[in-house]
């Protein structure tokens, strides 16, 4: 059996929107809480994008500390088919 007190604590980031919907990963609390903010990057199409997540609630279970991301999407890169928001759609 291994002392796992010398280990940095972990929690479980829940991504519940955008693109990283339904995935999680353990991550390492940083002054002892969850990082109030995630930034993530991926390739899409070819183009590296930068995706913002936001921790919302949090939860124990069977003894490991959860948090939920929310997708941040004025702050991320956007998305191949997503609209601008301040763009204004023109009439054929």
């Amino acid at each position: 059996m291994s002392d796992t007190s010398s280990e940095p604590a972990k929690y479980v980031a829940e991504y519940l929107d955008g693109p990283l919907e339904g995935t999680t990963e353990h991550r390492y609390l940083e002054n002892g809480a969850p990082e109030p903010r995630v930034t993530q990057y991926a390739l899409v199409d070819g183009t590296d994008a930068m995706f913002e997540y936001v921790a919302g609630d949090t939860r124990t279970l069977n003894g490991e500390q959860f948090v939920r991301y929310s997708f941040d999407a004025k702050d991320s890169d956007p998305l191949q088919g997503q609209a601008n928001a301040n763009e204004e759609s023109k009439q054929i």
